[in-house]
């Protein structure tokens, strides 16, 4: 429910004027942890989970376009998980659904007319 309720929250239209708010207590070096390991660790767990929960929101929305061959569970986890270890100095300590959602954005971009 709480996966639910927070990729909702990054699937929302973005307003530039508007500061997000967050309701989470999670921050990203606590998903950092808990997405140790091999990137292309097809263990569900809460790591796993959590992606996914996003990767649906931001489908649904058409907030990031992917295409069926390069969308299997393993694949967007391992694409996250790399992103996040990538800039796990540079992510800081707020809401992780930002981060998850721009390693989503840059690995499924949705063409712009």
């Amino acid at each position: 429910m709480i996966l639910l309720m927070l990729a909702t929250l990054a699937a929302a239209p973005h307003r530039p004027a508007a500061r997000p708010v967050v309701v989470s207590s999670l921050t990203t070096q606590q998903l950092l942890e808990y997405c140790r390991g091999k990137d292309s660790d097809p263990t569900a767990n809460f790591c796993t989970g959590y992606i996914l929960g996003e990767f649906d929101a931001l489908s649904l929305s058409g907030d990031i376009c992917p295409l069926p061959a390069r969308a299997s569970n393993i694949e967007v986890a391992a694409t996250v998980r790399k992103y996040l270890h990538a800039r796990a100095k540079k992510t800081g300590t707020g809401a992780p659904s930002f981060v998850v959602r721009d390693a989503l954005r840059d690995a499924y971009p949705c063409k712009r007319r």
